[in-house]
């Protein structure tokens, strides 16, 4: 038994710690030694903005309500998520790659073979030249305060800055196109509405035309009232031969002259039923055609309203789609940091490596244990 013992092998010290060391000893090695002779430094420039409506309709509350109607504005919460996301977008990197140079940024000479881009790991193509701007680039959102944040991180600290004041440039255009893209649509719906109102007020026209070719008349209203003006008359004229009958009754009852008056008195009775049956009481009296009428004109005024309302507001939306209502206010300047470079961040970053081995050093230990366990 002890001869079994002896020829059984002999584990050293590198043997017995041998997962140890490569999963926590040689990659700290390696990246103490890359964050302390090779990694080069990176500055970092920022910027603080937070984006501001001066829309009336986006307050919820009664206090600011009563700022708004002061002049003030307010936070507009929805946009300021959109333009972060925009911030970090493959949109923003294109226009940063064609007017802002930043493959030249990204390849400056004095940067380290990990973060200079490309490199024989990254090509140069679109889709890595986003991702390696994920890495040097980020935006993040107080939920509390709605402030955004940007920060770049270059090899220079002239090129972090510039690359930031890009960023707010186009986050401006972005705001700016929201504004336009806006008020447009709300032109575009001012302007069909104006259309519909515009095609009531002509089909009302074209009936009331119509209808006044059909009657014959064109305002049923003004001949009805000269139709009671000819009654009037004629009934002047029977009250004046009733009044001569009546004297002439007493005087000479048996005038020769009082058949003539009676005559006259019987035709003036006529007219006069029949100009009132021109008026009402017939199918085509001027009552009748003046319902038709004065339907016809109250639908026309409604509709001349409804299109004097629709260029009214289509005129406000255009006063509206003259002012910004959404805007960017800055809170801190992208700022030029060239006496300190903030990446990378060796205690940091060290540490967050001795988190991540351990990590897997810990896993691999307890999958080598559960594979011994079932080794036969």
């Amino acid at each position: 038994m002890a001869e079994d013992a002896d020829a059984a092998p002999r584990v050293g010290f590198c043997g017995r710690y041998r997962l140890f060391i490569l999963t926590v000893v040689l990659p700290m090695v390696i990246g103490a030694l890359y964050l302390a002779g090779i990694a080069a430094p990176r500055f970092a420039s920022s910027a603080s903005f937070i984006v501001r409506s001066t829309d009336p309709q986006s307050i919820t509350d009664a206090l600011t309500s009563v700022v708004q109607q002061q002049g003030a504005s307010t936070i507009a919460h929805d946009e300021t998520y959109a333009i972060n996301a925009y911030m970090t977008s493959r949109d923003l990197v294109d226009q940063l790659a064609k007017n802002d140079n930043l493959r030249a940024i990204l390849s400056r000479p004095e940067g380290d073979f990990l973060y200079r881009y490309p490199t024989f790991w990254l090509p140069d193509d679109n889709e890595f030249l986003y991702r390696r701007f994920e890495w040097m680039a980020s935006a993040t959102v107080d939920s509390f305060t709605s402030i955004s944040t940007i920060e770049v991180n270059a090899f220079r600290p002239e090129d972090a800055q510039a690359l930031v004041k890009a960023m707010l440039g186009y986050a401006e255009a972005l705001v700016n196109q929201m504004n336009m893209r806006t008020y447009e649509d709300g032109l575009a719906i001012a302007n069909r509405f104006v259309a519909e109102a515009q095609k009531e007020v002509d089909a009302v026209e074209a009936e009331l035309q119509a209808y006044r070719n059909v009657s014959g008349s064109v305002d049923p209203n003004l001949v009805a009232q000269s139709k009671l003006q000819v009654i009037q008359g004629l009934s002047g004229q029977l009250a004046q031969i009733e009044a001569a009958i009546a004297q002439q009754r007493a005087i000479a009852p048996i005038s020769p002259n009082l058949a003539g008056l009676r005559a006259q008195a019987q035709s003036l009775n006529g007219e006069i039923e029949k100009r009132k049956l021109e008026i009402a009481g017939s199918t085509g009296s001027e009552a009748v055609k003046l319902q038709t009428y004065e339907q016809l004109i109250l639908r026309r005024e409604l509709a001349a309203k409804e299109l004097a309302a629709a260029v009214a507001q289509r005129d406000q939306a255009r006063q509206d789609s003259e002012r910004q209502h959404l805007f960017i206010q800055l809170i801190t300047q992208p700022n030029l940091s060239r006496d300190f470079a903030g990446y990378p961040r060796v205690a940091f970053d060290l540490l967050a490596l001795l988190a991540l081995c351990l990590a897997v050093f810990q896993v691999m230990r307890k999958l080598g244990q559960v594979a011994s366990e079932h080794r036969p």
